[in-house]
């Protein structure tokens, strides 16, 4: 992207993560805010100042009318297509009054996301307060995110120069990829010098749910120590065979039952020159999603050839994880072959080449995958089934479960989980395609939610029932792709820990990928869990605490008189330790569902 020829804009340091998570203003700062008069720049007009201004048929605006909000108006922009600079569109009005140099001003103005095809359902703007001739000299210039649910932004600043008036503008930025968003209530209050920036309020980024002592916390830790955990028992015998009173019993959980991943490039595992990545990954997970690797358009356009693939598959498989396959069918012309779109005209043809891969990456890899995502993102992703019906995706997962019975297989979809609560015509279409499924019989064991969360991170109440919505369907569901992509490490830390603990709550949630542990590889540069220095992140010490720590079953103690020894732990693959005596024995045993009884003859 080109950079605008302009001065450098002056941002105001209210966050580097800057659009918040949930609106909430909190308490009033300390100071005099709420008792000295403002004068609003806008003139009360609101949305009503703003005109359309640059490429303005790239976008297309209206008012509509808006219910259970503090306000009863928004202006609606839908971006039809993307511009070549996010300023070359925008929404525009002109500042009548002098604004003087130091003066202390607050932004305020609520935003949406109506539609938006992005995997973390959020869409964008930039507000700018700045002169509105060359060369643009910003007093403000903030990034706005956001979500489904309405959410208040609230931005102090200074005045950075002297405004003349008819000299300032307000914009904000429409020159992005295909959205809809919504504004309302903007005000541009100023409070010239008998305010600080410190006493006015400004947006907080949070999430609802994230406090020490929020109601669901109990409730999910009370759901796994029911899902999660099995009675061991463990009977201890002696050399004679009698039961062996006073052994000591160690047991420690070496593998969990439930799997917990992260995705990982082949090429990179399989030089074997990043011992780091190799050892973490070893250490943390026990499913592996190969990134791009099984990828139709990265092994026919991107060189990714399909041997080092099987190379790479086995030697996840050696090295003891689990594969999850992904992905046979991402049906967008984006994202398949550029050769397969000269059968276009020809939808025979086209079935038979989808179908023709399926088969050959099925039968490539038949015995080694645990899951196959066999159709991805059908919401944004539907040129191949525009032209064969929608009904296609049945025969797909029929051939893949023909060709292989033992993967689970999935669709999968992107902001279900994450864009913040309510419902959304992604989350609506997704359970339309899941619907069809079922009614027309698919083999499919599974529904895939990719969880890419941006700035609005939905809360654990809300998670808790997008996972009720389609757990209705009686299938798994599986976390494939989840990352947290804002600046505030301490905050993602915070979610980390609060979206696994929602996940490993909830019944139907079999499986948890991480998209990628490390900055250095990971696709935005943000990963959750290592800095570029492999440094711990917030979030990865939250990971590390919860899936190796807190559940985590390492015990120790004596049998009883009757040479019996038993626990609750979480389900998995155990090292026990048994000594009496002199004698001592360590195996490995595994606690499934409904519990393990173990015998140990020393």
């Amino acid at each position: 992207m080109k950079r605008e020829p302009v001065a450098k804009a002056v941002t105001e340091p209210t966050s580097a993560a800057s659009a918040p998570a949930m609106a909430e203003q909190g308490a009033a700062p300390p100071g005099r805010y709420g008792q000295v008069p403002a004068v609003d720049l806008l003139e009360g007009k609101s949305i009503d100042a703003f005109t359309l201004a640059g490429q303005t048929t790239r976008v297309e605006t209206s008012t509509v009318d808006v219910t259970g909000q503090p306000f009863h108006k928004a202006i609606r922009a839908q971006v039809k297509e993307k511009s070549q600079n996010i300023w070359d569109v925008q929404l525009a009005t002109t500042i009548k009054d002098e604004v003087q140099q130091g003066d202390v001003l607050l932004a305020s103005f609520w935003f949406r996301t109506e539609y938006v095809p992005v995997e973390s359902g959020e869409a964008e703007t930039e507000i700018n307060f700045e002169l509105n001739h060359p060369p643009h000299e910003k007093s403000l210039s903030h990034g706005v995110r956001g979500g489904a649910q309405w959410k208040q932004f609230l931005l102090p600043f200074t005045a950075k120069r002297n405004f003349a008036p008819g000299e300032a503008q307000v914009v904000f930025r429409l020159g992005y990829s295909p959205m809809t968003i919504e504004l309302a209530d903007i005000k541009i209050e100023n409070f010239k010098r008998e305010l600080t920036l410190a006493e006015l309020p400004r947006t907080r980024v949070t999430y609802p749910g994230m406090e020490a002592d929020a109601p669901w916390r109990v409730k999910a830790e009370q759901r796994i120590e029911q899902l999660r955990k099995a009675e061991l028992a463990i009977h201890v015998l002696g050399k004679d065979g009698k039961p062996a009173p006073g052994a000591s019993v160690s047991v420690k959980l070496t593998r969990h039952a439930f799997p917990f991943g992260s995705c990982a490039p082949l090429e990179t595992l399989l030089a074997g020159d990043n011992e780091q990545l190799t050892s973490n990954l070893e250490e943390l997970f026990n499913i592996i999603t190969p990134e791009n690797d099984l990828k139709w358009q990265a092994q026919k356009d991107w060189g990714f050839p399909l041997e080092r693939s099987v190379r790479g598959v086995d030697w996840l498989r050696e090295a003891g994880f689990d594969v999850r396959g992904h992905v046979l069918v991402w049906p967008g012309w984006r994202n398949v072959p550029a050769y397969l779109r000269q059968h276009e005209g020809n939808p025979e043809k086209l079935r038979q080449e989808v179908n023709n891969h399926i088969r050959e990456m099925v039968t490539t890899f038949k015995g080694k995958l645990a899951h196959w995502d066999v159709v991805n993102e059908p919401f944004t992703n539907h040129d191949l089934l525009d032209i064969l019906g929608y009904e296609v995706m049945v025969d797909w997962f029929k051939l893949a479960r023909s060709l292989d019975p033992q993967p689970r297989l999935y669709i999968n979809d992107f902001a279900i989980l994450s864009g913040g609560g309510g419902t959304t015509q992604h989350r609506d279409h997704y359970e339309k395609m899941i619907q069809l499924l079922v009614d027309k019989g698919a083999p499919f064991d599974g529904i895939g939610m990719q969880g890419h969360f941006g700035s609005s991170l939905t809360g654990p109440e809300d998670l808790l029932g997008l996972l009720d919505r389609y757990a209705k369907f009686g299938k798994d569901i599986a976390v494939t792709e989840f990352d947290v992509e804002i600046d505030d490490e301490e905050l993602a830390g915070s979610y980390v820990r609060d979206f696994y603990t929602v996940m490993f709550s909830h019944p139907a949630v079999a499986t948890i990928v991480m998209w990628g542990i490390w900055d250095t590889q990971h696709w935005h540069k943000n990963a959750v869990m290592y800095r570029p220095d492999w440094s711990l992140k917030p979030g990865g010490q939250a990971f590390r605490e919860l899936v190796w720590g807190k559940w985590r079953t390492q015990a120790q103690g004596e049998t009883d008189a009757q040479g019996l020894y038993e626990l609750r732990g979480f389900k998995g693959t155990y090292d026990v330790e048994v000594k009496s005596g002199s004698d001592s024995k360590t195996i490995k045993a595994t606690l499934a569902d409904g519990g393990s009884k173990l015998t140990v003859k020393l």
